[in-house]
């Protein structure tokens, strides 16, 4: 009976519990919200839109592109609706969608970011994110490709909804493979229409993810290279280029749509993050799944020269990985160079491209400010004395710069506010020692006067009686008022030293949680340092690319599977099937195979990475 109603408990429990689940994953959740103008769509002309996730308390917008490869023909793109149809439509789209990696809203998975306003673009266009036709271009190429359309709509609908309304706004605009090609190529035409066009005061920073791609020929020469795949696909889908790369690339415009080619063009900051052996690069190149000695060296050689393309990028996380995006897997905070994360090295990249505050001079700034507004109603005489006084100001400035002042750190800030603090308190206590001493001063004077006794003539020889009998009723009279008057004196002089008493206590009490509290804060930021996030990582670098040069040799890599086994890859039988000779290999690191055979992984790595240096 115990049992039954015990299971007839938790019968009835579980719906609860099951709700409480689902509303709890439902409010982490992003919501689909369609765009305002109906006539931009995906390709087969269904509604375009975005998920939404919004914390108004944030001033920072995060703006993922979805990737998924391309169409470039009829063919292609016939394929594709039959094998990837969700990547054209929005017909299958669900009314929410949970999201991991930068886009998380756990603190845990998104360390930096957890908090920001999160949308989610999902890729239906098949042009990574370049295209503008509108309109179909035959009945059999019954497709639209809008994607930069897309992408500027759902920026001109996120802005009634708070993006940029604010002093101190940030939008970082991320994607992953062809969204990664996506940032790259609507970077700077984001950042002109916000800036520009709408005047709004919004930092617009860019993170390509996987999607730095080379125009290298095929391993299989009866393939599409992907730059033929390109040049088609530009003008099916009438594909719009940044103004600046395209007056670099005359002859072939299509060249911008590779990372190395475009990249010099940008003026808005980006960062790259890249696996140098992507697997999204070997599929281009139709290497197919590395098993032959040949097929690894194209690989290694693919490797080598995506290293060498990135060699101008002045921010870039590239680890000699195979692999293909990161930024929306929930693991991505696993992956190190350096000993240092992805999240962290995007976050000091991210703090060292913040606008910085201009300082100038305040007679240089009054100044300017009297010239400007009425300059053309001004007498030329007058206007000769104005420049000729300020070219004197801006001299005298010259000669006097201002010192430059030095940011200082937390704890420095900690400890000059406490030698502040002490400084007034011990100019309180000299005030109050020196209020005290008046006080006491002025009361001795009081008793010394009013002890003090009348000494006249007539009362010491007693010649007049009469002036003396007066003077002793006076007296009397004065004694009586005075002993009347003392209580009430000596009740006043005790309230006010009693006031003064509690008015010390107090200053000693909050004096004394100041010091706790500063004194709290010092030992959280020097002990518990790691138990909390900071603001800004303590190494920052901004490249980090992987020193060795065999795949799989950074330690965070993504696991491999034998393609032919479908076990894991162990690192000595990747290098084997790399064409790598291991009993050479033994015998220059002069060791026997059956240790080679049994060594660790970062052991082995390190030991080749020390004998190619």
């Amino acid at each position: 009976m115990r049992q039954k109603l015990a299971i007839e408990t938790n019968s009835l429990q579980r719906p609860g519990v099951e709700a409480n689940q689902m509303q709890d994953k439902n409010s982490r959740s992003l919501k689909r919200v369609f765009l305002s103008n109906r006539t931009i769509t995906c390709n087969d002309g269904s509604q375009a839109g975005f998920y939404l996730r919004k914390n108004p308390q944030s001033k920072k917008w995060i703006v993922f592109l979805e990737g998924g490869w391309h169409c470039y023909d009829t063919r292609s793109c016939r394929a594709r609706w039959l094998r990837l149809r969700h990547l054209m439509t929005s017909a299958q789209w669900t009314e929410t969608r949970d999201v991991g990696g930068i886009l998380s809203p756990l603190a845990e998975e998104n360390p930096y970011w957890h908090s920001a306003n999160h949308v989610l673009v999902p890729y239906c266009s098949s042009d990574s994110w370049s295209g503008t036709r509108a309109i179909a271009e035959s009945p059999e190429r019954n497709w639209r490709f809008m994607g930069a359309l897309i992408l500027r709509q759902v920026i001109a609908d996120l802005i009634p909804l708070g993006l940029g309304r604010t002093a101190g706004a940030e939008l970082l605009l991320v994607g992953s493979s062809a969204g990664g090609l996506g940032v790259m190529l609507n970077l700077d035409r984001i950042t002109r229409y916000l800036q520009q066009e709408r005047n709004l005061f919004v930092t617009v920073r860019g993170v390509s993810d996987s999607g730095w791609f080379l125009d290298r020929e095929p391993y299989t020469p009866s393939a599409v290279a992907s730059s033929e795949a390109v040049r088609q696909g530009w003008k099916l889908w009438q594909g719009l280029l940044p103004e600046e790369c395209m007056k670099v690339h005359t002859a072939e415009p299509w060249r911008c749509y590779f990372g190395y080619r475009l990249y010099p063009t940008l003026k808005s900051p980006l960062f790259v993050f890249q696996w140098l052996f992507d697997e999204a690069q070997m599929r281009a190149d139709n290497v197919g799944a590395p098993v032959t000695p040949q097929q690894w060296n194209y690989i290694h050689e693919m490797g080598a020269a995506l290293r060498s393309s990135l060699d101008n990028v002045t921010a870039v996380f590239a680890p000699s990985c195979i692999g293909h995006a990161v930024l929306s897997k929930r693991d991505w905070i696993n992956i190190r160079l350096d000993d240092i994360s992805l999240p962290s090295a995007l976050r000091c990249w991210e703090h060292s491209t913040r606008p910085r505050r201009r300082r100038h001079d305040k007679l240089g700034r009054s100044t300017e400010a009297t010239l400007t507004p009425n300059k053309k109603h001004r007498h030329p005489n007058n206007q000769r004395e104005e420049k000729n006084e300020h070219n004197k100001n801006r001299q005298n400035n010259l000669e006097h710069p201002k010192r430059h002042q030095k940011h200082l750190t937390k704890e420095q800030r900690a400890e000059r506010r406490r030698l502040r603090l002490q400084k007034q308190a011990q100019r309180r206590e000299q005030r109050e020692r020196h209020n005290r001493k008046q006080n006491n001063a002025g009361v001795a004077r009081k008793s010394d006067r009013e002890n003090k006794l009348p000494k006249r003539p007539h009362d010491i020889n007693g010649t007049n009686v009469h002036e003396r009998k007066q003077h002793k009723e006076r007296r009397r009279n004065h004694d009586t008022r005075e002993n009347a008057q003392k209580p009430r004196q000596g009740n006043k002089r005790r309230r006010k030293e009693q006031k003064l008493q509690r008015e010390k206590e107090k200053e000693r009490d909050l004096q004394q949680q100041q010091e706790q509290i500063l004194t709290k804060a010092q030992k959280d930021h020097s002990i518990n340092r790691t138990k909390r996030v900071s603001r800004v990582p303590e190494k920052c670098i901004p490249r980090l690319l992987e020193r060795c040069s065999w795949p799989q040799c950074n330690h965070s890599c993504p696991t491999l599977t034998n393609p032919l086994t479908g076990e894991e890859m162990r690192f000595l039988e990747l290098l084997t099937s790399f064409g790598l000779d291991i009993e050479a290999v033994a015998a220059a690191l002069g060791v026997d195979m059956h240790t080679l055979n049994n060594m660790d992984r970062t052991e082995l790595v390190n030991l080749l990475t020390q004998q190619v240096s």
